[in-house]
C-alpha cells in the first residue's frame, strides 16, 4: 500500500497549515514532516498551535523535539541537528539516511527513515541522486530493504510508479506536493450545471484548483457558494481561489484571489496577500507578464486563447503563435511563472498548447458543456 509523507517548505508559502490539515483529512498523505531549521522554539510553538489536535498526531518535528511531548505532536525525526529523541517521547521516530549502509544501522530502530537523494533534488541546486535503481530494486527483491525505507528527493507523482517497481512502498514530496495544480477550473453557470454542482463536478473528476468566479454576484451571494465548497475542496485537499474580491480574503473560506487587469494593481496586491494568500494576474501581452512577475504575482492566467462566451471585454487573442512568442520572451530573460492559458479552449488544443511551453490551462465550458464531463476531465488531467 502506498504511503505519502509530506515536508514544510522552509519558509512558509499561503495558507500552509489550512493546506496541510487538508492533505492528511483527505488522505493525501499519512504524516506530515514540519522542517523549519530557521524556528525559534516560540515561533515553532505558535505554527504547532493552530493544528487541531487530531493532525498533530500525523506531525513529525525536526527541529524543537521537547515540544513533541509538550504539544502532543506524533513524530520526531532525527538528523544532525537534533540525534536524540525527547525524554518520555513515545511516538513514531525517523531518521535521514545517505547510503544503504546507514539504513542497514537504524531501520531496525525506528519507525522509518528517509533515503535520498534517489534522483536530483528539485528543491537543493546540486544535490544529484547517486543510486542505481537496478541496484535498489536488488535490494529490495533479496529483502535488506523492506517498507520502512522512504524514497527522498526529486520524488514526483509522475515518477512514483517507476519507484513502486523498484520496490519502494513510502515516498516523501517536498517541492512537488506544494507546485500548483496544472488544471485549474473556473466556475461558471449554464442549463445544466449551476456554480456548485459544477464545481463538484470538476473536484470529483480530479481537479485540485477551482476558482470561484461569479462577476456580477454580490459579496454575501458569493460567500454563500463558497461556505458549501470550502469543505468540498477540503475534502480532495484542493485549492479554492477567488475571482477579484480581494475583500472576502478575511472570510477564511479562500486559499487566494485572482485579479483582472482592471482591478486592484498587483503590487498594491501583494501587500496585502504576501504570504498569507495565493495571487493570480490576468495577462494578454508579455509586458504584461513582466509586469505581474515583478509586481509579485504567484501565477498568470494568460489569455484568450480564442473567443470565449464566458468572460466580456474580451482583450486581443492569442492563439498557439501568441502562447509561444510569450513563452520564448520569457524563456530568454530566465523567467520562470506558472502561465495558465485560458480562454475557449478544447481537449483538442492541450498538447499544443503544452508544445508553448505553459505550466497548465484553466477551464470551464468545455467541461460544463461536454456530454461525460468525468471523461473529458481525464482526458485533460492526461496533458496537464
Amino acid at each position: 500500500m502506498r504511503r505519502l509523507i509530506g515536508i514544510t517548505p522552509q519558509e512558509n508559502v499561503f495558507r500552509e497549515q489550512e493546506r496541510i490539515s487538508a492533505m492528511i483529512r483527505s488522505g493525501k498523505v499519512e504524516y506530515f514532516h514540519i522542517r523549519k531549521p530557521d524556528f525559534t522554539e516560540m515561533q515553532m510553538r505558535d505554527y504547532l498551535s493552530h493544528f487541531d489536535a487530531d493532525v498533530r498526531k500525523q506531525l513529525s518535528l525536526h527541529d524543537h523535539h521537547r515540544l513533541a511531548v509538550e504539544m502532543n505532536i506524533g513524530g520526531v525525526h532525527l538528523n544532525g541537528r537534533n540525534s536524540n529523541s525527547p525524554e518520555n517521547f513515545g511516538g513514531r521516530i525517523s531518521v535521514s539516511c545517505h547510503s544503504v549502509d546507514e539504513v542497514l544501522q537504524c531501520k531496525d530502530k525506528v519507525d522509518y527513515c528517509f533515503l535520498s537523494p534517489i534522483f536530483d533534488s528539485i528543491s537543493k541546486q546540486g544535490y544529484c541522486s547517486k543510486f542505481s535503481l537496478a541496484e535498489l530494486k536488488r535490494l529490495f527483491d533479496e529483502k535488506i530493504l523492506d517498507e520502512k525505507v522512504c524514497a527522498l528527493s526529486g520524488v514526483t507523482f509522475d515518477n512514483i510508479g517507476k519507484l513502486e517497481e523498484v520496490g519502494f512502498s513510502s515516498f516523501a514530496m517536498l517541492s512537488a506536493l506544494w507546485e500548483l495544480p496544472r488544471t485549474m477550473f473556473i466556475s461558471h453557470q449554464n442549463a445544466r450545471f449551476d456554480y456548485v454542482s459544477g464545481c463538484k463536478e470538476a473536484l470529483r473528476g480530479g481537479i485540485r484548483f477551482v476558482q470561484l468566479r461569479m462577476k456580477d454576484a454580490s459579496d454575501d451571494e458569493v460567500l454563500a457558494i463558497a461556505k458549501i465548497l470550502r469543505p468540498e475542496c477540503d475534502k480532495y485537499a484542493a485549492l479554492l481561489t477567488v475571482d477579484d474580491k480581494i475583500n472576502l480574503l478575511d472570510s477564511g473560506l479562500f486559499d487566494g484571489v485572482h485579479l483582472g487587469k482592471n482591478d486592484m494593481p498587483i503590487a498594491e496586491a501583494k501587500k496585502l496577500t504576501a504570504n498569507k494568500f495565493l495571487l493570480g494576474a490576468t495577462c494578454n501581452t508579455a509586458e504584461d507578464v513582466f509586469a505581474a512577475i515583478s509586481d509579485g504575482a504567484d501565477y498568470i492566467g494568460m489569455g484568450p486563447f480564442r473567443f470565449t462566451t464566458t468572460k466580456k471585454n474580451l482583450s486581443a487573442i492569442l492563439g498557439l503563435e501568441g502562447y509561444s512568442n510569450i513563452m520564448q520572451k520569457l524563456q530568454s530573460r530566465g523567467l520562470k511563472m506558472p502561465i495558465y492559458a485560458i480562454g475557449g479552449i478544447t481537449v483538442a488544443d492541450l498538447e499544443n498548447l503544452k508544445q508553448t511551453g505553459i505550466y497548465g490551462v484553466a477551464i470551464s465550458s468545455v467541461i460544463l458543456e461536454s456530454q461525460n464531463p468525468n471523461e473529458t476531465i481525464k482526458q485533460i488531467l492526461k496533458t496537464f
